[in-house]
């Protein structure tokens, strides 16, 4: 982490709306983050604030409409559709209690909700309510087998093998410097091993070492 914070620089969030957050999950689902982010503005720019009490009474062919540039728009905003209605009727359009109770038992309730799965629920909870995980996505996976963190392919045994080694206090932070190394460096395809910060200290760099 002090090496990737030397590179990157240290990594400052802020507290995330969660609502948002999903919004922004789904949206980001099979897509670039260009594209993703693109969506995201435009379908705020259409309805104002995004709210899941918005949504629920949006029209799918509506909300498709303004976020055709992330792709399988039809296919989201169904997603969107759903999983608005659900809080609005489960959760009285808000997931400010969810996010209060204990770590484990707020994951269960979001990852009931459509369209949100184990990283999607484990992002709001990291940044939206400072709870102590780390979510994995597709870099860290392949992260996790560079660094030999762990070879599994379960969700759940890379996370908790990453956060054995990482302070509860440091994940959000971990998550976002590791991110960066994924996408700029350690790409599942053509890594530029030469380039990477962590060469020396990544168990599949050591063609590197000596540079």
């Amino acid at each position: 982490m002090e090496k990737l914070r030397e590179r990157f620089g240290p990594m400052r969030h802020r507290l995330e709306d969660p609502f948002e957050l999903l919004v922004a999950a789904i949206l980001s689902q099979h897509t670039s983050d260009v594209n993703s982010e693109r969506a995201f503005e435009r379908l705020e720019e259409a309805v104002g604030r995004l709210s899941s009490r918005v949504l629920a009474g949006m029209g799918e062919g509506e909300i498709a409409k303004h976020i055709r540039c992330a792709g399988l728009a039809k296919v989201k905003a169904a997603r969107l559709k759903q999983v608005s209605k659900k809080i609005v009727e489960e959760f009285n359009g808000s997931l400010s209690k969810v996010l209060k109770k204990p770590v484990e038992e707020a994951r269960r309730l979001l990852l009931g909700l459509p369209g949100v799965g184990f990283k999607t629920a484990d992002v709001v909870l990291a940044f939206s309510a400072e709870a102590p995980v780390i979510p994995i996505d597709t870099h860290l996976f392949t992260l996790a087998r560079r660094l030999e963190v762990s070879d599994s392919k379960d969700y759940d045994e890379v996370r908790a093998a990453y956060e054995r080694l990482i302070p509860e206090g440091g994940r959000a932070e971990a998550h976002l410097l590791l991110l960066n190394l994924g996408k700029k460096y350690c790409s599942a395809r053509n890594p530029k091993c030469h380039e990477c910060p962590v060469r020396r200290l990544c168990p599949s760099g050591k063609a590197y070492h000596k540079l």
